[in-house]
């Protein structure tokens, strides 16, 4: 079922790759996780089409420019090698003003694992997301650019609603009562942690698998309807 043909566009926002899908004064950004479109490109296509099909105009980027961790030795590095200051957050801000000036009035995220850090970077420097939803989210990356206390502190920056999906073996501050969940809710924000999944299911868990095809159907129920409530 999420392996249709794409409805949408692929092209090309400068230089960064993009596919978009969808129409409407209301757009989602997907930021995907660091295996991206190398191995999951038509998953994530899915992802965007069935968000498109709610009534958002939907733009997903390619934030490693046809790079990927596939394949690489040292993923912590290679990482690394990615900061927001290098052309993370230029991309971020360049889709967000994209779908502005297409007549967005309100944008959405939604991030992967890697695209959760990313997106709350970018929300705690001040881009004007209206709301913001991660799956099995990465923030504890910011520790490998900020030092130990980085994530919290990034965290305490954002002040938009934020929906956490964190899978069963993901951070405990990420769960309901954790510190980032916490903070998180006292801005809008919740936490369903789905206890039975691991970390990367909504994006690369096996669909044969029929608990991954509920909890992945689960999470884009959670996400569309935190989309709607929020945006």
């Amino acid at each position: 079922r999420r392996t249709l043909r794409a409805e949408g566009v692929e092209g090309k926002l400068g230089e960064l790759p993009i596919y978009s899908v969808g129409s409407g004064a209301k757009a989602i950004l997907i930021i995907p996780d660091i295996f991206g479109w190398s191995t999951d490109k038509g998953r994530f296509f899915g992802i965007a089409d069935t968000l498109a099909a709610q009534g958002f105009k939907v733009l997903l980027s390619d934030p490693f420019h046809g790079d990927s961790a596939v394949g690489k030795s040292d993923i912590m590095g290679w990482i690394g090698s990615y900061p927001y200051e290098k052309n993370i957050g230029t991309d971020i801000e360049a889709c967000v003003k994209s779908l502005q000036d297409d007549g967005c009035t309100s944008v959405g995220v939604v991030g992967f694992c890697w695209g959760v850090w990313a997106f709350c970077k970018a929300a705690s420097l001040g881009v004007p997301f209206k709301c913001g939803v991660g799956p099995h989210p990465s923030t504890r990356l910011e520790g490998v650019f900020a030092g130990a206390d980085g994530e919290q502190a990034m965290i305490d920056k954002i002040e938009m609603p934020v929906l956490l999906m964190p899978a069963g073996n993901d951070p405990e501050n990420l769960m309901e009562g954790g510190s980032v969940a916490e903070a998180l809710a006292k801005k809008g924000g919740k936490s369903i942690k789905f206890p039975d999944m691991a970390h990367g299911w909504v994006c690369r868990g096996d669909m044969s698998d029929a608990t991954v095809t509920r909890d992945v159907e689960a999470a884009m129920k959670h996400m569309v309807e935190f989309f709607k409530e929020n945006l």
